[in-house]
């Protein structure tokens, strides 16, 4: 990807296509890794909010025309539209608004119900599952990605615990990670680095060893979630 200020330069161009190809937009939100890790990332996500959405290819032909050296995945909605709640958090989870003033996107936020430890466990279980799914299928493809999605979530088995311990609801991944105390703090950008990045966005988990890998960090985000549940009983 090209560096920060050029990125962001391009970011801008492509704001201005998109508003030229839909006047009714009001929110342009960026969100997801190019924000939390934007040295890592490959590619940027963008919510686009507009009262009146055209057809899909005309977000797609808006971002040709500036043909950025990076992908740009897109998604449009409508103003007050349902959403999954897994979406929400993902967006809520790391965003920069590029155009309008946040308003559209942070209504989401009270839609949202208080994360709790119990989901942070249900993430757990659900990496298991995942991890399950992978050594049952002979499929290549199919395993990868489920490897993939055991890894990502032991990330948002952490996520939530952390959002939980804080009491907060909308609590981006960075953020997160500097109100954190130590040691969590250095554990939760661990989690990000290795489990959300490399893991899960690049890949590049180490195959000839995946479940002895996914057991050792299984364990320790574990170990983060019943620290975190430790910390908030012993301040009642």
């Amino acid at each position: 990807m090209s560096s920060e200020v050029g990125k962001e330069e391009l970011l801008k161009e492509v704001c201005k296509e998109l508003l030229k190809h839909d006047p009714d937009i009001v929110e342009i939100i960026q969100f997801g890794s190019s924000v939390y890790a934007p040295d890592l990332a490959r590619d940027v996500d963008l919510l686009v909010i507009s009262k009146d959405p055209k057809d899909y290819d005309v977000y797609l032909d808006a971002i040709d025309e500036v043909n950025p050296p990076f992908n740009v995945d897109v998604i449009v909605i409508k103003p007050d539209q349902k959403l999954k709640e897994e979406l929400i958090r993902g967006i809520l989870g790391a965003f920069n608004v590029l155009y309008g003033d946040g308003k559209y996107v942070l209504e989401y936020a009270k839609k949202l119900g208080d994360p709790t430890f119990k989901e942070a466990r249900a993430a757990l279980r659900a990496a298991r599952d995942y991890l399950e799914l992978a050594l049952r299928t002979s499929d290549v493809l199919l395993r990868d990605r489920h490897f993939r999605e055991a890894f990502d979530s032991l990330f948002h088995a952490a996520r939530i615990a952390a959002m939980t311990y804080l009491s907060t609801e909308v609590a981006r991944w960075g953020l997160l990670r500097r109100m954190l105390p130590e040691p969590y703090n250095r554990q939760f950008r661990e989690f990000i680095d290795v489990l959300h990045i490399k893991y899960f966005y690049n890949g590049e988990y180490p195959e000839d060893r995946v479940e002895e890998e996914f057991d050792r960090w299984h364990g320790m985000v574990e170990e983060f979630i019943n620290s975190l549940e430790r910390e908030v009983k012993r301040k009642r």
